[in-house]
């Protein structure tokens, strides 16, 4: 019996006609249904007194509360925010006469706005994806 050929569907955006084949429908929903496993994350403690002891993520118009210090169970979509939240900071050398050159480099050093560890993920494809995206510049 000959395989089933997949059936185009047809959506629009921005006034532009896009084909969807099955294939990618199937492909669609196993992607969002990784994205919504529940993963426990541990935020650190921040050594800075001022910095709140909990924030909140948003994805799509919903909250996710997480506290620094205690295990937190929270859907991957809220990992990858956090996995994102990156932040340079920049500084200069010291001003050395001899060389005045060495004046004008700007060194970065990029780090994770909230500093955490994945507890518990029970898909062994999430270690992979998180590391890729850790990976990623800021």
């Amino acid at each position: 019996m000959p395989a089933k050929p997949a059936v185009p569907l047809i959506e629009m955006h921005d006034d532009v006609p896009e084909v969807i084949v099955e294939t990618d429908i199937r492909k669609i929903a196993s992607d969002e249904a990784f994205m919504h496993e529940i993963v426990t994350v541990l935020v650190h403690p921040s050594a800075n007194e001022n910095d709140p002891q909990h924030f909140v993520l948003n994805v799509n118009n919903t909250n996710q509360p997480v506290f620094r210090g205690a295990p937190t169970p929270i859907r991957r979509k809220y990992l990858e925010v956090l996995a994102r939240m990156k932040e340079t900071k920049y500084t200069q050398p010291q001003r050395d006469m001899a060389n005045p050159e060495l004046g004008n480099q700007v060194i970065g050093r990029t780090a994770l706005v909230y500093p955490f560890e994945v507890l518990e993920d029970k898909n062994p494809r999430g270690a992979e994806w998180l590391r890729g995206i850790l990976a990623e510049p800021a």
